[in-house]
């Protein structure tokens, strides 16, 4: 379908697309417009992972800023923004010039729109000599939320959930020197018991020899994450960074997602040049068991009926493993080289590994290299039944000041088999049965135009359990942000994906059977954000798709659209936002998703499908210096149902309703 064609079905969704881009071409009598870096980095990127860990990792950088003149280039690396090249730039200008006094300074060696992002999260005092008499500081953070609906699931009501219609969650963290303690205590909504999901962590960061050194929940990133990536927050996005598994190689887990974690002691040990990380975990998790074999790992986290209480930790998870790296230094080279070893096993056998009972090795090697202002990374890792090879190999570089590309081929054996991988991919978390190329971009074209872009091309040698057949797809995206005066910013997201999924369908005498099905799809997303004062500013965002399936008795199209406007007033301690959706599509494989704001260290991912409109308002006040109280009410309207929801999750309305709760206190 053309867009003239879908404009003239759509007067509305015309009529806004020819305001906004009115809109860009005149300027208007305000202030400048920040960027909000973290939902741009949402907006822009593919299948989000554990995001509440990332948003609790960002929240604390705020509050605990990085020191930029004392920081390693690991430290630096857990800024999402920053790449291998600017963290050693940064300690390069450190070793020869002296310390950073400014962000000015710091725009001079990695450029002012990457330290625009980046400055939020450090700290820039002098080097002052620690005195002997100084006593560390007790610091933590307390976090409280209370979650309901309106009107309650059917399962609720009906009793078939053991629990009521509220969801609780707490989190505290406490530090003092190099010793941190966190716990979280969480239930969703249904289940019986407000500690459904505990977590508790003991953690020591030191500046000798141990590093770090952790008791209680964790997790483990080595590598690209063939084997190990518990931290792989996004699959794919058009900031070329995120291709990389960057962070810390051994962190405490501090999440309210009930799986991906490691249970038990790890330790991180600097012995000269060389790094060892070593863990042993022994953990319970959730599991289908089916004829003596565990057929699925169940990482939904929901206790609410008799059948998935009976599921709860019905499995046990050992693992043990060491990561040893090499790192030097020669002239323009530095980097790390070495490898992982690790063994699992599950007290009842994976159906994943043949039923073969007892433990499984695995083991890979890994090399992260900057030579001159190019970096080379690359994964190669052996496990599963078979010992099958996966691996994943890449290159990073400035092409011009100001321009940062990346290339990435990747290998994944469609029988290769790690329970804790996080790898990058089309589908292929657990690296396992993709191969592709991707090349990414991302550049200031000019001083106010920000592109960022890729394209990749995927190839899964099985399309499913169900059909062995290959099939191939590709996908390309571009992402724009142009600040079009010192008063308006204007992002675009332009994005084409071809790929086949395996549908059901009937044939004339209404039997059942399922077979791959060609898709395309189209997106355009538009945003127009403007600042009208120091207090009020304004998101107007319209976004269209379509769809096309090529199916066996002709092709089908759907289309969606969907349209919001946002409002966000800041004065003094009270922050008050509020959002106004109206939406239309076809089907569900038209269905658009938009990220939405929540209370702190919470991420929304709405996926609208259908007809209707959507309001959400979200209040925080500042009650006290470090004493945060904020609520968020959230409601849909659709038009083309009668109820929300199916099964014990349906509720008896077309207008379903939320509200939460929550307070942050910081000390």
């Amino acid at each position: 379908m053309s867009l003239s064609v879908f404009f003239s079905r759509h007067p509305a969704v015309a009529a806004l697309f020819f305001l906004v881009f009115c809109g860009i071409s005149f300027s208007c009598p305000f202030p400048a417009v920040a960027d909000d870096d973290i939902q741009a980095l949402f907006d822009q990127s593919d299948m989000p992972g554990d995001i509440e860990q990332l948003l609790l990792e960002l929240q604390q950088l705020k509050h605990r800023k990085i020191p930029i003149n004392t920081a390693t280039a690991e430290d630096l690396l857990l800024i999402p923004f920053l790449s291998a090249d600017d963290a050693r730039s940064i300690i390069a200008f450190r070793e020869t010039e002296g310390p950073l006094r400014s962000p000015e300074q710091l725009e001079t060696i990695i450029g002012a729109e990457t330290a625009r992002r980046v400055t939020l999260f450090l700290s820039f005092e002098p080097l002052v000599p620690e005195k002997p008499e100084e006593k560390a500081e007790i610091k933590g953070s307390w976090y409280g939320r209370y979650f309901s609906e309106i009107p309650e699931r059917s399962g609720v009501s009906s009793g078939k959930y053991q629990g009521d219609n509220y969801k609780l969650y707490n989190r505290l963290s406490v530090g003092y020197g190099g010793v941190s303690i966190n716990g979280v205590v969480e239930n969703d909504i249904g289940e019986p018991e407000i500690d459904d999901f505990t977590s508790f962590s003991i953690a020591y960061d030191g500046s000798g020899s141990v590093e770090r050194f952790i008791i209680g929940d964790y997790v483990v990133n080595f590598g690209q994450g063939l084997l190990f990536g518990q931290s792989r927050y996004f699959s794919k996005g058009v900031d070329p960074l995120g291709v990389k598994l960057t962070g810390r190689r051994l962190k405490a887990y501090a999440s309210s997602a009930e799986n991906g974690f490691m249970q038990g002691a790890a330790t991180s040990v600097n012995l000269e040049s060389f790094t060892v990380t070593a863990f042993y975990s022994s953990n319970k998790v959730d599991a289908s068991v089916n004829d003596g074999e565990v057929t699925t790992i169940r990482t939904s986290g929901y206790h609410r009926t008799d059948s998935e209480i009976e599921h709860k930790d019905n499995v046990t998870e050992k693992v043990l493993g060491m990561n040893m790296l090499y790192n030097f230094r020669s002239g323009e080279t530095s980097g790390t080289v070495g490898g992982t070893w690790a063994r699992y096993n599950y007290s009842v056998p994976l159906e994943d590994t043949g039923g073969e009972t007892g433990w499984h090795d695995m083991g890979s090697i890994e090399a992260d290299l900057l030579i001159g202002k190019v970096n080379v990374f690359a994964e190669a890792a052996l496990a599963g039944k078979k010992h099958k090879v996966s691996w994943i190999g890449g290159v990073g570089f400035p092409l011009t000041s100001g321009i940062q590309t990346v290339m990435a081929v990747r290998d994944y054996h469609n029988i290769f088999f790690s329970p804790f991988a996080g790898a990058f991919g089309e589908r292929a978390d657990d690296a396992a049965n993709e191969e592709g190329y991707y090349i990414g971009i991302e550049a200031d074209i000019l001083k106010n135009l920000h592109v960022g872009a890729y394209y990749d091309i995927f190839r899964f040698p099985e399309l499913s359990s169900r059909y062995k057949l290959p099939s191939t797809g590709d996908e390309s995206k571009i992402f724009l942000t142009w600040e079009q005066s010192p008063f308006l910013t204007a992002e675009m997201l332009l994005q084409k994906q071809y790929k086949e999924e395996v549908k059901k369908l009937f044939d004339p005498k209404g039997l059942e059977y399922y077979m791959p099905v060609p898709f395309t799809s189209n997106r355009v997303r538009l945003d127009l954000i403007g600042k009208v004062s120091r207090m009020l500013t304004l998101r107007t965002r319209g976004e269209i798709k379509f769809v096309e399936g090529e199916y066996p008795d002709g092709d089908e199209r759907s289309d969606g659209w969907l349209f919001y406007q946002q409002a966000v007033l800041k004065k003094g301690p009270l922050a008050f936002k509020a959002r106004y959706t109206q939406f239309h599509t076809d089907d569900y494989d038209s269905a658009v998703y938009v990220y939405e704001n929540d209370l702190p260290l919470v991420f929304t991912l709405k996926s609208y499908y259908g007809e209707g409109r959507a309001f959400f308002a979200l209040l925080s006040y500042d009650l006290w210096k470090n004493f945060e109280l904020t609520a968020r009410y959230a409601k849909t309207w659709y038009d083309d149902r009668d109820s929300y929801g199916s099964g014990n999750d349906e509720r008896d309305t077309n207008a379903p309703a939320s509200y939460h709760l929550g307070c942050a206190l910081r000390f």
